[in-house]
């Protein structure tokens, strides 16, 4: 077990936070921290129009909207030694053959071992949650095989959330790739017991706070393919 403590040190200023903060920069700035923060309320890291936040992990600055080449929209990822868990509700009756589309391209994966275990545990991902409380997340491992599946290792998530590989390693990293999976046939393979009645959110995940390392990556074109139907979500 671990032990240890959390100092706050909080400042309340008497005129515009901006200001204050370039006035304060003229007396030296440790570290660069104080122009980092003046950059980051110049040029905010707002939250793809929406979407939002999981509420008990908390808001973070991890995601937003971005226009990349050959691609209408497109959601953008930047994690270093943090994490964001970014939803977006989804409601579509859970049938067979429901499928879910995408195009992703990893950039930088926040991990060079698998990920399978708590202090490894950083990835970038795409979830879909049912009502019945599970959810089943996609990624790309650097290590773990494709269709590799297991139980999330966080103890407080391991009853809630299922991890599926679909690719591995280094090969591919930097381009646009499109995927599509079966998720009510990956709900059996990978959780199975009582079938859940709807898909209700679409999640997007970042992980980097155990290695402290950078992730990066973007994701477009997400629908659902139903009984004929697309359904747009990104």
């Amino acid at each position: 077990m671990v032990t240890g403590n959390l100092s706050v040190l909080l400042i309340r200023w008497q005129g515009n936070t901006l200001e204050s903060l370039k006035c304060l920069a003229n007396h030296g700035d440790v570290n660069n921290l104080i122009a980092m923060e003046i950059d980051r309320l110049v040029s905010p890291v707002i939250s793809p129009e929406g979407w939002d936040y999981l509420w008990f992990i908390g808001p973070a600055e991890i995601y937003q909207s971005c226009t990349v080449p050959a691609k209408e929209l497109a959601i953008c990822c930047h994690t270093h030694n943090d994490t964001g868990l970014l939803q977006k509700p989804v409601f579509l009756p859970f049938k067979p053959d429901i499928r879910l589309r995408w195009s992703w391209k990893m950039d930088v994966l926040p991990s060079s071992v698998r990920e399978d275990t708590l202090p490894t545990h950083d990835y970038l991902s795409i979830a879909v949650e049912f009502d019945n409380g599970q959810d089943i997340t996609y990624y790309w491992s650097a290590e773990l095989p494709p269709e590799t599946t297991y139980r999330c290792p966080i103890p407080t998530w391991t009853a809630r959330e299922t991890h599926v590989v679909i690719r591995s390693g280094p090969q591919g990293l930097g381009e646009w790739l499109n995927e599509e999976r079966d998720v009510y046939q990956d709900y059996i393979n990978a959780i199975g017991g009582s079938i859940p009645n709807n898909i209700v959110k679409v999640w997007l995940i970042a992980v980097s706070l155990f290695q402290h390392k950078e992730g990066a990556c973007q994701y477009a074109d997400i629908t659902f393919l139903a009984n004929g139907l697309e359904i747009t979500v990104l």
